[in-house]
């Protein structure tokens, strides 16, 4: 009994691995844990910084297209300036004339400012039409951007359920 328990204990000798090994495995599973949690660091300030990014991308995006629309607002107030100087003149320009009297002034006065009140009226419903419109296609725009990276991380999900 005792030559088979030696035997027995001879082999688990055998099948054990030295002390100093033991510490190198042990050191070098440290050293690989410690290189594994900094490169899993790294990998969450990189993600954190493209999510930055984006942000910052979409952003600027969003103020690009502000300016677009303020430049497009100051043609059309432009514009419309232009149109109230020329009217301006040309009823300067009549009257100079002594034909038109008081009353034809008044008039012409009053339909100048109804003219200016309906353009007006006409271009803030237009401008309106126009921005509704630029921020439903920027949701669009956003919404088919979502939707393309979650098909893309549900391809890239499935592509691992594969592997696994």
């Amino acid at each position: 009994m005792a030559a088979y328990k030696i035997a027995a204990l001879q082999k688990a000798l055998d099948d054990s691995v030295p002390s100093s090994d033991l510490e190198k495995a042990n050191k070098q599973y440290t050293e690989l844990t410690v290189k594994y949690r900094d490169m899993l660091q790294r990998d969450g300030r990189l993600i954190q910084r493209t999510t930055n990014l984006e942000r910052l991308e979409n952003e600027n995006e969003s103020l690009q297209e502000q300016i677009s629309s303020m430049n497009k607002e100051l043609e059309i107030t432009k514009e419309k300036l232009n149109t109230l100087e020329q009217a301006w003149d040309n009823i300067s320009a009549n009257g100079g004339e002594n034909s038109m009297d008081k009353a034809d002034k008044a008039l012409a006065n009053n339909e100048m400012v109804s003219a200016a009140r309906r353009i007006t009226t006409l271009e803030m419903k237009e401008l309106n039409e126009r921005q509704r419109a630029e921020h439903a296609h920027r949701m669009y725009e956003k919404m088919k951007n979502s939707l393309r990276q979650v098909e893309d991380r549900n391809l890239e999900l499935e592509s691992k359920f594969a592997e696994v």
